[in-house]
């Protein structure tokens, strides 16, 4: 029979290629349990109940008012996958939670937990969204003041951990002002300005976004430094400039179609100074779109949370800087723990 296994032989008929794994169908079909699993965990607030020490199956039961047996299984799950230890029934957070899943750690990444928590029911209408092009849900359009909060929070973690990469990547010595362009927190106006001392920064976003901004920026004492402008970068064209030395527009570019990146590049071409210098910092595909994988993942995002977004190579994007009038571009890979790749450009 096709697909038999012979057990006098002990060899599959079923004369797979060296080195293919059938069980990869399963671990991608199956990736979303883990995912759940630390949702679950981040939501319960497992990470921060153990940041004082270990703790034991019923005092978590107790703690977290959960069912005894079913967060049990979730707890043997988190250590399966190597986000707990364990001793019997004692559980404890390992050095990478204490690191990243605790709120005192200054590393904290669970905002962007919750982040990618609200964006999964979205991703279960990809099908929908392939067949139809419309997506199942829109980007800034329908978050709830707690679910912007989530966002810009997990916008911020992730940035203090590669704001030291972006700020050493170019020297801002001398210049006057820099411009955020959909700053989201505006933590990369913020380090900016902390980087260089005499440098000020606008920092542009939706309304809803910079009420968190606001509270990051009085958190760093910068409230005399970076300025928060509301506006849409897509229509408010006044918003944008001028006397701009720099320009920088992180994690964004990728929700715009061509046409409005390409209207977007122009006003800020147009609002800079001359020897000014566009900084777009973004998880873009490599030149022969094969990979990286997670830039390819990011356009399926685009396409299930906004009208028009998509991946886009690093060809691409050097292509319309150029057609806008910029100088010397080019696309370099930023150091980890940074996975983005900056394209920059000047005007002369």
């Amino acid at each position: 029979m096709s697909g038999s296994w012979d057990k006098k032989s002990g060899a599959s008929s079923w004369d797979l290629p060296e080195g293919m794994d059938p069980m990869k169908v399963m671990q991608v079909a199956s990736a979303y349990w883990n995912s759940c699993v630390l949702h679950a965990a981040n939501r319960l607030d497992i990470f921060n109940l153990l940041s004082d020490g270990s703790k034991d199956l019923d005092t978590l039961t107790r703690e977290t008012e959960s069912d005894r047996r079913c967060l049990g299984a979730l707890l043997s799950a988190l250590v399966s996958i190597g986000f707990l230890d364990r001793d019997g029934d004692t559980f404890m957070n390992n050095e990478f939670t204490k690191t990243f899943l605790a709120q005192s750690s200054k590393f904290y990444q669970g905002g962007i937990v919750y982040m990618f928590e609200n964006w999964y029911e979205a991703w279960g209408g990809l099908y929908d969204t392939v067949k139809t092009g419309k997506p199942s849900a829109l980007m800034h359009k329908e978050y709830s003041d707690q679910e912007t909060r989530d966002y810009m929070m997990g916008m911020h973690n992730r940035a203090l951990s590669q704001s030291d990469v972006l700020t050493k990547l170019f020297d801002l010595s001398g210049k006057k002002q820099i411009m955020d362009v959909g700053c989201g927190p505006a933590t990369f106006a913020i380090k900016f300005c902390e980087a260089y001392p005499g440098l000020k920064a606008v920092a542009m976003d939706r309304e809803q976004n910079l009420q968190i901004a606001a509270e990051i920026v009085d958190q760093y004492n910068m409230q005399d430094t970076v300025k928060l402008l509301p506006g849409d970068y897509n229509t408010d064209s006044l918003n944008i400039g001028p006397g701009n030395d720099a320009m920088l527009l992180s994690s964004m570019t990728n929700q715009e179609s061509p046409e409005n990146i390409r209207a977007l590049l122009q006003k800020c071409y147009d609002s800079m100074n001359k020897d000014g210098v566009i900084l777009i910092q973004e998880q873009l595909l490599h030149a022969d779109k094969k990979g990286p994988s997670l830039a390819a993942l990011i356009g399926v995002n685009q396409i299930i949370n906004t009208m028009a977004g998509s991946s886009y190579s690093t060809t691409e994007m050097e292509d319309i800087l150029r057609d806008v009038g910029f100088v010397d571009v080019k696309s370099e890979q930023m150091e980890p723990p940074s996975p983005f790749i900056m394209v920059s450009g000047w005007k002369r």
